[in-house]
């Protein structure tokens, strides 16, 4: 596995999630953001769709 160098700020958020949501709370987390990643890699698309 490659080592991958995370934002401080990303890895201090998901810490703070877990440390007061638990188990449950990362799954949220990870849910929400799998939604999120879903709306951002389209809006990519568009942008780049708009550069040809």
């Amino acid at each position: 596995m490659t080592e991958r160098e995370y934002e401080p700020e990303i890895v201090e958020a998901v810490q703070q999630v877990a440390n007061r949501y638990g188990v449950g709370g990362l799954e949220d987390l990870i849910d929400l953001a799998q939604q999120e990643l879903v709306v951002a890699r389209s809006a990519l698309e568009e942008l780049s769709a708009g550069d040809d």
